[in-house]
């Protein structure tokens, strides 16, 4: 740098693929090889800055303790919360569509709903609840209270922070069938296609197996854990 600070860099994986920084790359680059470290959080990023030449460290997600959470109030349908940022790479046009072939299920889209393009929430149907940005507190009482945690994404070598919750808060998942997703999240979990079919077909598929995938959720907990620390 023009100042000669030492640094490290902390990059993710939007900085790597999405359309949005892909201008950044070299700068990216130029800065890695100046940097004390680079630190990435998967295999697939490990394999971009390895061919970098430069120094760096795969730190993968930790799974974190919650807080009690305050408690929100369940139908007595099949209840799955849809971790949301109303980002480029959520597939929500798919999640709706599907919602209303599966009327018995009540799906909460988390996130801030003003980010929603007015084409999109003209696809919602009613089994789909916005809860805008939550409270941390609330947001823990939803995740806690839900049956299942659903986190889909269009982007390849991507892994998901509403992964590492679901496995952190013992809730069986639903993500998008992805390699570095089934290598992550072997247990507890169905990886489906990003398809109004296969969305169906996973949900229908965690509620016929509930406890199963309950008791599978908790054996990747603790081997997550016991790998971390």
């Amino acid at each position: 740098s023009f100042t000669h600070a030492r640094f490290v860099i902390d990059s993710h994986t939007a900085a790597f693929l999405s359309p949005k920084w892909r201008w950044s790359i070299r700068l990216h680059r130029v800065l890695s090889n100046r940097a004390l470290l680079t630190i990435v959080h998967n295999e697939s990023q490990e394999e971009i800055v390895k061919s970098w030449g430069c120094r760096y460290f795969v730190l993968a997600d930790p799974l974190k303790g919650y807080p009690q959470g305050t408690p929100i109030s369940m139908g007595a349908e099949f209840n799955i919360a849809v971790i949301s940022t109303f980002s480029e790479d959520e597939p929500l046009d798919i999640i709706f569509e599907a919602a209303k072939k599966i009327p018995d299920t009540n799906l909460y889209i988390t996130g801030d709903a003003d980010r929603m393009s007015p084409g999109l929430r003209a696809l919602r149907p009613v089994n789909c609840q916005l809860t805008g940005f939550l409270p941390y507190d609330q947001y823990v009482g939803l995740l806690k209270s839900v049956d299942v945690i659903l986190d889909l994404t269009t982007r390849d070598h991507t892994l998901l922070c509403g992964a590492f919750e679901a496995v952190s808060l013992g809730k069986p998942l639903i993500t998008s069938d992805w390699k570095i997703l089934r290598d992550h999240f072997p247990l507890g979990t169905i990886h489906i296609p990003n398809t109004v079919e296969g969305m169906c077909d996973g949900v229908r598929q965690v509620q016929q197996g509930l406890s199963v995938y309950q008791q599978e959720i908790s054996l990747l907990r603790e081997r997550l854990l016991n790998e971390w620390y």
